[in-house]
Parts: structure tokens; C-alpha cells; sequence
């Protein structure tokens, strides 16, 4: 397997800076095979989820490795903020981490701190695998590549989290602005609902906060339907889930051969 140069940059965090759109999945199965056919399948980047499945770190870091051996970008989404966390992903491998129930700048401030080193942050410094245990670059060399590929996005998914908008997105060191649609339909009282009036307005307001402060805006989508639609509403970060795609095109898959068949 090729070691990755952090110096070499970070794909998604470059296109997103240039105003192009990224395709990618949450990874919800705990399986290296499941990182490594979304990877081989295309997608740009994948979201290994540890907020809503029992992964522990050992999984995690192995389901990292999958990514990077497969030529994918991979994002750990961590169950809540904190410090310790965030080192634990990063210097597990990834290549940049997802933080749920963002709600105002304190706390994005923190968060971003935390993924970069002193003076400009506060994240530990250990000899890791990306910087090739200490072999492959010196620390000040690797500490400047860090700070400078980790991709960085916060979720937005309550009223209170929109209405913090403006603040979150001010925020320098933020990549991408991600709208959990599902807590947030389910705190707007649609629960489940992606084309309510209360909710499409709720993420257009977030959405133009991000292109004022040139941030990308993220939405989790259940079809390449759905992926367009948010698409024309601004959507450049765009992750479907694992479990849904499979889910589909299981249940596909046994309604037309039952119809052959019958």
C-alpha cells in the first residue's frame, strides 16, 4: 500500500475551495469491505460513522487505512465534540473529521482548534501514521501539512444551529457547513419531510450564510434525485448513506425477480 503525503494536500478539501461539488457516503457498516467497494464504486470521500453505529477506534482506524489504500478521503464523524476525540481520529489517519450539533462559534472555534497543531491550535503532538511514524518527515514539515490539508466540517442540526449561522460559517478554519436534515426536520416538527417549506428554508438560510463567508454547504441524500434537486439549491458536499443505497437496491432487486417470477 502507497503512503499518503499529507503535503500532497487534501483532494476534497481542494475542490471545495475551488466551488466544485464532491460526491461521497456515509459508511454505517463496519466493514473494510464496504469502505473499499464505495471507494472503488467512485466516491470521493467517505464519512465513517461513529456517531450512529458501535464502531470503536480499532474499527475505525482499520476502516481508514481501507480508504487511504483504496484512494478515497476519509472523515470520521465523532458521536459529540471534544478535543480528545478529534486527536484520536486524526492521528488514527483521517483525513479530516465531522462534528454533530454544532450551535453557535464557541464551540467551532473549539473544534477547529483542536484538528490544528500550536501555535494556531490546540491538538496534541505524537508521532503518527501520517506522518509516517517520524520517518518519512520531519515534525515541523509535518505539522505544517497538517494544519494545512485537515478537513474540517461542523453539522448544523437544530433551529438554534440555524439561526447561529451567520457565526458558525465566520468561522476561519471551517470547510464545510453540513445541514443534518433529519434532526432538523424533526425539530421543525416535519419529521422526515425533505420538501417542507419550514425545513427548505432553514437550510437556504444556512446556505447563503456559507456562501458569504465561502463555505461549502453539505446535505445527507437518499437518491441521485434527491442529490440534483439539492444541488441547484446550493449543496457542493453531497454524501449518500451505505446502509440506504444496499437497502434499495436489495429491496430492488427481490421485487423484480418475484415479478419475473410471477
Amino acid at each position: 500500500m502507497a503512503w499518503r503525503d499529507p503535503r500532497d494536500g487534501n483532494p476534497v478539501k481542494t475542490a471545495l475551495a475551488a466551488g466544485e461539488t464532491v460526491v461521497g457516503a456515509f459508511v454505517r457498516m463496519p466493514t473494510i469491505e464496504t469502505v473499499e467497494i464505495c471507494a472503488h464504486a467512485g466516491c470521493q470521500f467517505l464519512i465513517i460513522d461513529n456517531e450512529h453505529t458501535p464502531v470503536d477506534w480499532e474499527r475505525t482506524a482499520a476502516m481508514v487505512l481501507a480508504a487511504e489504500a483504496a484512494g478515497t478521503t476519509s472523515i470520521v464523524r465523532l458521536p459529540t465534540w471534544g478535543r480528545e476525540r478529534i486527536t484520536k481520529a486524526l492521528d488514527a489517519g483521517a483525513d479530516g473529521v465531522m462534528i454533530p450539533q454544532v450551535e453557535g462559534e464557541r464551540v467551532t472555534r473549539e473544534v477547529v482548534a483542536a484538528t490544528r497543531y500550536g501555535p494556531s491550535g490546540t491538538r496534541g503532538t505524537a508521532t503518527n501514521r501520517n506522518s509516517g511514524y517520524g520517518m518519512k518527515m520531519s515534525l515541523p514539515e509535518y505539522i505544517d501539512a497538517a494544519n494545512q490539508s485537515t478537513l474540517v466540517i461542523v453539522q448544523i442540526e437544530s433551529v438554534e444551529g440555524v439561526s447561529k449561522a451567520d457565526e458558525i460559517a465566520a468561522v476561519e478554519g471551517v470547510d464545510c457547513i453540513f445541514v443534518g436534515l433529519s434532526d432538523l426536520s424533526v425539530r421543525l416538527g416535519v419529521p422526515g419531510d425533505m420538501a417542507a417549506p419550514a425545513l427548505l428554508e432553514a437550510l437556504a438560510e444556512v446556505g447563503s450564510e456559507c456562501a458569504r463567508h465561502g463555505k461549502a454547504l453539505g446535505v445527507p441524500v437518499g437518491s441521485a434525485e434527491m442529490a440534483l434537486a439539492f444541488r441547484e439549491r446550493g449543496a457542493r458536499f453531497i454524501a449518500t448513506g451505505d446502509v440506504g443505497v444496499l437497502a434499495k437496491g436489495m429491496r430492488r432487486f427481490v421485487e423484480e425477480v418475484a415479478r419475473s417470477a410471477g
